[in-house]
């Protein structure tokens, strides 16, 4: 009988096995109907596909199919992960089989008990009177329908309006968006944001798995939080986390991210930018679930994880193990202090994951063995968390730095781990006071808020919370459209936006114009891109290209050499040892095997030589030391990344400081002016930039600051054509992979 209730409240509870019984007897029941064996089948494939996937639903989340599990179909943030599951694939598979042979056997089954039933007439009426029963029952009871109107949203238009008009029909009108965002630094901060580790785990029951955790829970101040819809999984609690939004973004799910270049939805890390902190996300795989680009589009700094840290031999399906991205947070924040800026460090746990945790054998040598891996992996992050705490305490930051510990989410799958730990929530640890919080009402959709009142950080965001005037989980469960309208609407993606504009009247002006195309990389040669090649160049400028943009890193020895990055650099090279190389080892390597690579001597070497070329640089950040090193200042033109650097940048007499995307991002029109009395010519921004922002590039045509955009060949069907036609009026010149001047 224990085992039976194990299994039961495995999958939701009574209630909810109730109802999938009943709506697997519905499915076999309907199936008895079809006559046609071709029909027959079908229909018991889509029944047994659509149950397999109801019970694993279930499984996982303890809710029917709804907009959570949608998410988690998104191949890309499953993949790598499947020896995770092996267990239960295998089960789903037998599972599947069964529903099969009982769904498309139903008809005979029920033939037979015709046969042996001489009351045929009772018989149908028993079996219509079922179907209606059941269909009742599984309308009227149970989570059902509650959990599948979840789904909404993928149904819903993708039909791109004004952001603020959306604002305005949703009595938003003084939302606050990036660029009017007004705020102060405070206290540093770190952000420790625990798989699953909810708060059960620290009831008596568990003590000996979370001792640290308690003693900050029983030492420092403690709030409970609720879980609200759309934030029980990972990427959707990280969104919630930073703009208070929960994450329902319709039929594209995580994928609204990936190739998104703008949000006019405020988080706390465009805050913290515009504060001048500097922002380090630490997470496993910054690939999973489109959290990279989440990360990227609010405007993090820096993002460590598997692929730009050294292997250790113990990584998971996840990436980088939790032991290791605590050792790099503590490697981080020393050299944090070192600089004058605030920071602000978010560190995403990954090994207490659903099923079962994943084990690092490495661990032992701190935690005892413990009945279950999950248990382990559980005391694991628990001695890690405080051995972390401990760091900073010997190291004198706490005073001046707020601390916030919370799960992401409830654990998914078997819950019977927290049975007697009362009621299932979250939790907010952190270390220091905030008498503004209401420990009866606080959800995952108030952390932002919670987050910069904690850390003294001075703002003027609303958020969605602020405008929620009923209870807050039903407000979210009545308005998933609304949300899922602001949030679609709010971000920027070309996938779902688009100019639709006449062939510019100067087109063919433009064509012929070579000071308006920058040759991308060097240029394309042989179909092909990012080469920045000697034979590149060459070709390039035979074509007519007169302004030639290389990518500019640094060897292991401190030399500058043009590459894009160092693992790009590798594909290309076919090199696989570990990198930054040195200089001499860059040079013997060969651009796709037959391209000659470009140091600082072949490349004032060009430049010496084609008087008329103009050098526009990416990547490198140090206006005052390239400058030096180049041939010819007044020839030289470079993208900075940040405002320091553009100002060195215009005191080093160079032909023009760039500043890119990430500067002007948040400017208002009415800065434009001071922009150009500083003595900016020419700004770098992304084509995508262009639809929300005409008003804004039209003000810097007004100062004569003349824009080039990038990320052309990017999106499909926008090629350099494209642009020029289309979108050149209210630019002044693209980065080009090809170009003819005719």
């Amino acid at each position: 009988m224990e085992l039976i209730n194990l299994i039961i409240n495995q999958f939701g509870g009574k209630k909810d096995v109730f109802i999938f019984v009943i709506i697997i007897s519905l499915f076999i029941l309907v199936n008895s109907l079809i006559n046609n064996r071709k029909i027959r089948f079908l229909t018991s494939t889509l029944a047994s596909l659509f149950l397999t996937a109801q019970v694993f639903s279930l499984y996982s989340t303890q809710s029917f199919i709804g907009y959570q599990f949608y998410v988690h179909l998104n191949l890309r943030g499953v993949l790598g992960m499947e020896n995770l599951f092996l267990f239960q694939i295998s089960i789903l598979i037998i599972f599947y089989i069964f529903l099969m042979f009982t769904n498309f056997y139903s008809y005979f089954f029920w033939r037979k008990l015709k046969k042996n039933n001489k009351s045929n007439k009772k018989f149908q009426l028993i079996r219509f009177i079922c179907i209606v029963s059941f269909i009742s029952i599984i309308i009227f009871k149970g989570k059902f329908v509650n959990d599948t109107k979840t789904l909404l949203p993928i149904f819903t238009s993708n039909k791109i309006t004004d952001f603020k008009d959306v604002l305005i029909k949703y009595n938003m009108s003084d939302y606050t968006t990036p660029g009017e965002i007004e705020s102060t630094a405070g206290n540093n901060i770190i952000i420790i944001s625990m798989e699953s580790l909810e708060k059960g785990y620290l009831n008596e029951k568990h003590s000996h798995l979370t001792p640290n955790l308690k003693n900050l829970k029983d030492n420092w101040n403690y709030f409970k939080m609720e879980q609200n819809g759309g934030s029980g999984w990972t990427s959707g609690s990280l969104y919630t986390c930073l703009t208070g939004f929960p994450a329902y973004f319709g039929v594209q799910g995580n994928s609204m991210f990936q190739n998104a270049y703008h949000s006019n939805i405020s988080s706390i890390s465009h805050v913290l930018e515009n504060s001048n902190y500097q922002t380090t996300y630490l997470i496993g795989n910054s690939d999973f679930a489109g959290t990279k680009e989440m990360l990227n589009v609010l405007h993090f700094n820096k993002i460590i994880d598997y692929k730009n840290y050294p292997k250790t031999g113990y990584e998971s399906g996840y990436g980088l193990r939790d032991m290791d991205l605590f050792s790099i947070a503590k490697s981080e924040i020393k050299n944090q202090i070192k600089s004058d800026k605030p920071f602000a460090m978010f560190v995403s746990t990954t090994d207490t994951h659903f099923p079962n945790g994943i084990y690092d054998e490495r661990m032992e040598s701190f935690i005892s063995p413990k009945k279950t891996d999950l248990e382990f992996t559980v005391a694991a992050l628990d001695y890690l968390v405080g051995d972390f705490i401990s760091y900073l305490q010997k190291n004198n930051l706490l005073e001046n730095t707020t601390i916030f510990l919370f799960p992401d989410h409830l654990k998914m799958g078997d819950p019977s781990i927290f049975d007697d730990t009362g009621k299932r929530e979250l939790y907010i640890i952190t270390n220091k006071e905030n008498k503004r919080i209401n420990n009866k009402d606080i959800y995952q959709i108030d952390l932002p808020r919670i987050i910069l009142e904690g850390s003294k950080v001075k703002h003027n965001l609303k958020f969605l919370s602020d405008y929620i005037k009923i209870n807050k989980k039903q407000f979210i469960e009545e308005n998933i459209l609304t949300i899922t309208e602001i949030n679609t609407n709010g971000i920027s993606n070309p996938k779902i936006t688009y100019l639709e504009l006449d062939v510019s009247n100067n087109y063919l002006d433009y064509k012929k114009d070579n000071t308006r195309f920058i040759a991308h990389a060097g240029g394309e040669i042989d179909n092909k891109k990012y080469s920045n090649s000697l034979e590149a160049l060459n070709l390039s400028y035979k074509k007519g290209f007169k302004l030639f943009e290389l990518d500019i890193i640094k060897t292991s020895d401190g030399k500058f050499v043009a590459a894009h990055d160092w693992n790009h650099w590798k594909k290309i090279t076919k090199y696989n040892d570990t990198s930054p190389v040195t200089l001499k080892k860059f040079l013997s390597k060969k651009v796709f095997g037959k391209y000659t690579p470009l140091d600082m001597v072949a490349i004032n070497d060009w430049f010496n030589n084609h008087t008329d070329a103009i050098l526009v640089t990416d990547k490198i950040n140090e206006p005052l030391i390239f400058s030096e090193l180049f041939v010819d200042k007044s020839r030289l033109m470079m993208e900075l990344f940040d405002e320091e650097s553009l100002q060195k940048g215009l005191k080093s007499k160079i032909l023009s400081a760039m500043p890119s995307q990430s500067i002007i991002d948040n400017m208002k029109i009415k800065d434009v002016e001071k922009f150009a009395q500083k003595g900016v010519k020419n700004i770098a921004i992304s084509r995508r930039f262009i639809l929300q922002n005409k008003l804004l590039l039209k003000e810097f045509k007004k100062f004569g600051i003349k824009p080039f955009v990038y990320h052309i060949n990017f999106d499909p069907g926008i090629n350099e054509d494209y642009v020029v036609k289309y979108e050149m009026d209210f630019i002044y010149g693209i980065y080009a992979d090809e170009w003819k001047f005719k």
